[in-house]
């Protein structure tokens, strides 16, 4: 049986010690038998009995105590290394190896502060204009254009990012060895608000895709499909064109 055929458990609930304030949830999967299982429950229990009988166990509290002792274990075994560490001096090389260490778990396990926290945009659209969530500005009241899609579902970002899409519009493309696709996906689109790389007007947002070996026919499908492509961005030309005359 594969490993991706395992039945998932837990984790159950969060396991640390007393001693350190925690930084970061780091999620470890043990690939366990059913003798390890019972192995690690028997010796949790023998801690916890008490006046109880092993039938009272819930679900929820038989996985707990596994992967509480797991974690014990874990925390045990840091505990007596670190103290080993703190009574020694390391050397001026070893040192420098630490350090090169520390700056490597704080590259893979940057803590919460690090993270801006992503929110979904709320927008609210009054007449012609739309009032958006940023990190930096807090609630902001622009226009929104006539051809813009809105900002339902977005994640709240900085002021300058704000950025107005109208529909898309594509091209497909069908060939007998590859199905269809597109090779085409365009819409206008406009962020007024940058300050490094302004946009005074308008853009055209373009994505060309498509590769492949192509028999003869196929090659005849992709043509047409470029024919009809080319006609999209023409009429999307002039439309941008019109949109950006209304805008003088």
């Amino acid at each position: 049986m594969s490993v991706l055929d395992l039945p998932v458990y837990g984790p159950t609930d969060p396991h640390g010690d007393e001693e350190h304030e925690p930084d970061v949830i780091v999620r470890v999967d043990f690939l366990m038998s059913r003798e390890q299982l019972v192995t690690a429950l028997g010796i949790a229990w023998a801690e916890i009995a008490g006046d109880r009988h092993p039938e009272s166990l819930t679900v929820a509290e038989v996985r707990h105590e596994v992967e509480a002792w797991l974690s014990v274990q874990a925390f045990f075994a840091l505990a007596d290394q670190m103290e080993r560490d703190q009574a020694r001096e390391f050397p001026p090389e070893q040192q420098r190896v630490m350090q090169v260490l520390a700056a490597a778990i704080d590259e893979a396990y940057p803590p919460a502060s690090t993270f801006v926290e992503l929110r979904v945009q709320r927008p609210r659209y009054g007449d012609g204009t739309v009032t958006l969530d940023t990190v930096d500005r807090g609630e902001v009241t622009v226009d929104e254009p006539a051809w813009c899609t809105g900002h339902d579902g977005e994640t709240v970002g900085h002021f300058t990012d704000i950025t107005h899409n109208g529909p898309e519009t594509t091209a497909p493309v069908v060939t007998a060895k590859y199905g269809p696709s597109q090779i085409l996906t365009m819409h206008v689109s406009h962020a007024p608000h940058l300050t490094e790389h302004p946009e005074p007007f308008p853009l055209l947002y373009v994505e060309l895709d498509g590769h492949g070996d192509l028999d003869p026919a196929d090659g005849h499908s992709l043509a047409r499909a470029l024919r009809l492509a080319a006609t999209r961005v023409d009429r999307a030309a002039d439309e941008l064109d019109r949109i950006r005359r209304g805008m003088s």
